[in-house]
């Protein structure tokens, strides 16, 4: 049962894969959002009423151009500024 503890400031997550467009760049990788939470609702959090959360974590990010579709980059990790974004959704409901 000690091992067990509940840490206090622990969210527990999921993955989900997402096609993020930017101006330059179609983005697909993961992020990370709150169990049983929305995509929206992450995006749009703020703590204490100010923009303190401006930036997204993706993991395994494949970054495409936009301007002739060729794959310029594979990431492990890339900090996506959300002012950047353009759309985005998840990878499972894309055709």
């Amino acid at each position: 049962m000690e091992s067990e503890k509940k840490r206090p400031l622990h969210i527990d997550k999921e993955k989900l894969r997402v096609i993020i467009i930017t101006h330059h760049y179609k983005i697909i990788g993961d992020v990370f959002i709150p169990k049983s939470g929305r995509l929206t609702d992450y995006l749009n959090r703020t703590l204490g009423g100010s923009d303190s959360d401006s930036f997204v974590p993706v993991i395994n990010a494949e970054c495409f151009a936009m301007s002739d579709g060729q794959l310029k980059y594979i990431c492990d990790f890339v900090s996506l500024n959300k002012t950047q974004i353009h759309v985005i959704f998840p990878y499972k409901n894309s055709k």
